[in-house]
C-alpha cells in the first residue's frame, strides 16, 4: 500500500469515527428531552448500536478480517463504564479469531444487545453480580457465550428483547439458545459457522 493510500484511509477512518461520535451525541441530546419510557428505550438502544459500530470501525482494516477479540476488549470497556457506579463485575475471555467484516458487524450488534439486556435489566435495585463473556473457536466457526448472575426469569422467549439477536444469528446461519431460571441469571449461547476462520 502506498503512503498516499494510507493517508486517505486514515482520513476516512477519522471522518467515520467523527460521524459515529456526532450521531451518538445527537441521540444523547434527544434523550435529555424525552420522558416517554418507550421512546427512551428505543433511543437508548440506538445509542448502544451506534457505540458498537463506532468501536468496531476502529478495528476494521481495508478489505481485511477483523480481530474480534480485540473488539470485545473495547466493547467490554464500554460496558464497564456504563456500569461503573454499580457493583457489576464484567469479564471477557476471548481467543484471537479473525472474522470477515460481514460477520463482525452483526456479531458486534449481538454483543451489545445482550450486554444491554444484562446490564440494564438483569440487576434491578442495584443488585450486585457479574457478567462473563466467552468467545472461542467452535468446530465449524465461532462460539459466543454471555452469562450473567442477575435475577433471571422462569423463561425468556426470543421476542422478549432478543428478537434482533435471533434474527441476526439466523441471517448468518447460526444457532441461538437461551438458558435462564429465577434467581439464576441468564445465559445466551451463539454459534456461527464461518468457513476459513483462523485462530492465533
Amino acid at each position: 500500500m502506498t503512503a498516499s493510500a494510507e493517508v486517505r484511509i486514515a482520513a476516512l477512518e477519522r471522518r467515520l469515527s467523527g460521524s459515529y461520535s456526532l450521531l451518538q451525541a445527537l441521540v444523547g441530546i434527544r434523550l435529555r428531552s424525552v420522558t416517554d419510557p418507550e421512546s427512551r428505550r428505543h433511543l437508548t438502544w440506538l445509542s448502544d448500536v451506534v457505540a458498537a459500530m463506532g468501536l468496531l470501525n476502529r478495528r476494521i482494516s481495508e478489505d481485511g478480517p477483523v480481530d474480534f477479540a480485540a473488539y470485545l476488549d473495547d466493547a467490554i470497556g464500554f460496558w464497564r463504564r456504563v456500569a461503573e457506579t454499580r457493583e457489576i463485575q464484567i469479564s471477557v475471555r476471548a481467543v484471537e479469531i479473525l472474522l470477515p467484516e460481514t460477520h463482525a458487524l452483526p456479531l458486534a450488534i449481538i454483543v451489545h444487545e445482550v450486554m444491554s439486556n444484562a446490564v440494564r435489566h438483569g440487576f434491578p435495585d442495584d443488585r450486585r453480580g457479574s457478567i462473563a463473556v466467552a468467545y472461542a473457536r467452535a468446530s465449524d466457526g465461532i462460539s459466543l457465550i454471555i452469562r450473567d448472575t442477575g435475577v433471571g426469569a422462569p423463561r425468556i422467549a426470543p421476542g422478549d428483547g432478543l428478537a434482533l439477536v435471533q434474527g441476526l444469528v439466523e441471517h448468518l446461519g447460526g444457532t441461538f439458545a437461551i438458558e435462564t431460571a429465577p434467581a439464576a441469571g441468564v445465559g445466551i449461547r451463539v454459534r456461527l459457522p464461518i468457513p476459513g476462520t483462523t485462530t492465533h
